[in-house]
């Protein structure tokens, strides 16, 4: 798929996603005073001989289950419960609040049932859970940023897709709703997701430092196998919580999840920890600001669970869900880092983009605002329909105007906060197509060093042209040592075979030195080479930067092909006038 089809596919799994967290935010806090669905037990559950016996693992002092008279090790039958009541209570764990459970509790030779309600979360354990939610929502964004800006590349296609997968993990775990497909659907999604996001990892990692070694190779796919059967143990552990007569597996499937999903786990580690040593210069950088994160999330996760479903403390419950919260709103940061500054996300294009969402959010909101007050104060006598109908008229007129107003907030932005940035694009660009114009080759190729020195902040630049012997040497360079490459030099080869930039910090055999090396193309043919240092102010070049240096190599490069074309034109000449001066003497010999 191109740019163009990728990016909306995965703005719109964002947006999906992004209604999925907040709808698990209203579940747990309710909305419009209405009590919310998701209730909580007071107790750890976990399987014991399959997903219709559970045992109890942990049961909170003065919780629910406490008051009901649920203890710890009490092995409860839930085959004559409803699928609703299985699936709500052992593979979601998202009982509805204010539901009766009847459990049938075997302890010991004591036989009984217990009917628990289920009641909300107290509101101050509400921060922990709302800052692991922002955390989410944060992922998502710059999930759909990846995909708004950087679509085209499938590495950053697979990122974006990873962190997507991750949310949708906690977002559809722990879902209560009063029916019973919505268990279904997200007890599915949540088990697909969760194992899907390890073989996610596996593809960003073999994204770096290409072609794959063996044992690189090895790894990506044992991860495959495991994650395949981890997928299909999931199934078959959804299919007994929804039919307990159903057994196509022994008891003891659930160890060999287990066994298969920690499998996968390590598997992903071990690509991660590959391509990090495979990868160099800026490439290792940026896998290391990406995988480790990315690591550091899911492994933490891990350890959550299991440390949850054997804790006997519901303080050591607690204490977990509070610190798996923390994380996933601190482990963006890292991502932040990376995306500003290792060029997944250019980093005047992220604040662009804030500052007019900043803007337009602003002048939406004052205006629903200017108009609920003008509503409520000049058109108080019209009555309450009247003022509905206003309101309703201002929304409808907004939602028609908001392409007028991001428009026009957009350039007041580029105006006002990045006008440095783009004057210097601008320059960029004008003087590609002015270097068509110069008539002296020393000139040329002094200006265009000069133009890349001073709207790039590049320490230096250095141009290499070919001298006619399939070498490249370096003209107009401020420094005392040239340059010489030859046309199978890995850089040149590169440049020539693709006439794309080239980063010069993944290639360790080319003569090469610098951050990126940009074709000087004429007619199809590699006549130069303009290569840039790294900034004196330690930024990487913007996408767009980029392609502005890769325009004025071009025009450059066209510019020298006629220079050199136009100096061997006196041959031609003479060559010309002397056919011409024969074909006169013929004519004169036959008068």
């Amino acid at each position: 798929m191109r740019r163009v089809a990728w990016r909306p596919v995965l703005l719109a799994i964002c947006a999906l996603v992004a209604l999925v967290q907040v709808a698990s935010v209203l579940d747990v806090i309710g909305m419009g005073g209405a009590p919310p669905w998701w209730g909580r037990l007071g107790a750890r559950i976990d399987g014991a001989a399959g997903p219709a016996h559970v045992v109890v693992r942990s049961v909170e002092p003065g919780g629910p289950a406490d008051r009901a008279g649920l203890r710890r090790g009490d092995l409860i039958d839930m085959r004559a419960n409803s699928v609703v009541d299985r699936l709500a209570t052992l593979s979601l764990e998202a009982p509805l609040n204010g539901r009766p459970l009847v459990l049938a509790v075997h302890r010991g030779s004591l036989q009984k049932e217990i009917s628990l309600v289920p009641e909300p979360v107290p509101a101050q354990r509400y921060w922990d859970f709302l800052l692991g939610s922002l955390g989410s929502l944060w992922l998502l964004l710059f999930a759909a940023l990846i995909a708004w800006r950087r679509a085209d590349v499938p590495q950053m296609r697979l990122l974006s897709t990873w962190l997507t997968v991750f949310v949708l993990v906690g977002a559809t775990t722990g879902f209560a709703a009063p029916w019973s497909w919505p268990y279904v659907l997200f007890g599915v999604l949540s088990s697909l997701a969760l194992a899907l996001v390890l073989a996610l990892w596996a593809a960003f990692a073999s994204c770096f430092a290409q072609p794959l070694s063996r044992p690189r190779r090895i790894a990506q796919w044992l991860c495959y196998v495991f994650v395949a059967i981890s997928i299909a143990n999931s199934g078959f552990w959804i299919a007994e919580t929804i039919d307990p007569q159903f057994h196509p597996l022994p008891p003891t499937h659930g160890f060999g999840w287990l066994i298969a999903f920690l499998g996968a786990l390590v598997m992903a580690v071990v690509c991660g920890v590959l391509a990090i040593a495979a990868s160099r210069g800026v490439e290792r950088q940026r896998a290391v600001w990406t995988i480790l994160p990315l690591a550091a999330i899911y492994c933490y996760y891990t350890v959550f669970a299991i440390a949850t479903s054997s804790s006997s403390s519901s303080a050591d419950s607690d204490f977990w869900s509070i610190a798996a919260n923390l994380v996933i709103l601190v482990a963006p940061l890292a991502l932040t880092y990376a995306a500003l500054s290792r060029r997944l996300i250019d980093v005047g294009f992220f604040l662009n983009r804030a500052a007019v969402f900043t803007v337009v959010s602003t002048i939406v909101i004052g205006t629903f605002v200017l108009v609920e007050w003008a509503a409520s104060e000049w058109f108080a006598r019209t009555g309450r329909t009247a003022g509905t109908v206003i309101s309703m008229g201002v929304a409808l007129g907004l939602g028609f105007s908001m392409r007028y107003i991001h428009r026009y907030a957009d350039r007041f932005v580029d105006r006002v906060f990045f006008r440095k940035r783009h004057e210097d694009e601008a320059a960029l660009r004008r003087f590609a197509h002015e270097s068509s114009y110069i008539t002296d080759r020393s000139v040329l190729l002094q200006r265009a060093v000069r133009e890349v020195k001073a709207h790039t902040d590049a320490a230096d630049a250095t141009i290499l042209v070919q001298n006619g012997e399939a070498v490249f040497t370096s003209v107009a360079q401020t420094g005392a040592a040239l340059t010489s490459a030859n046309e199978n030099d890995p850089g040149i080869l590169a440049l020539r075979a693709w006439h794309k930039p080239v980063d010069l910090g993944s290639l360790e055999d080319s003569v090469l030195r610098g951050e990126f090396a940009f074709p000087m193309v004429s007619r199809g043919t590699l006549v130069g080479v303009l290569i840039c240092e790294a900034k004196r102010n330690g930024e990487s070049y913007a996408p767009d930067e980029s392609a502005a240096l890769l325009a004025l190599a071009h025009g450059v490069g066209t510019a020298l092909d006629v220079l050199s074309a136009q100096q061997d034109r006196p041959n031609e000449v003479v060559l010309r006038e002397l056919a011409e001066l024969r074909e006169d003497v013929k004519r004169m010999m036959h008068k």
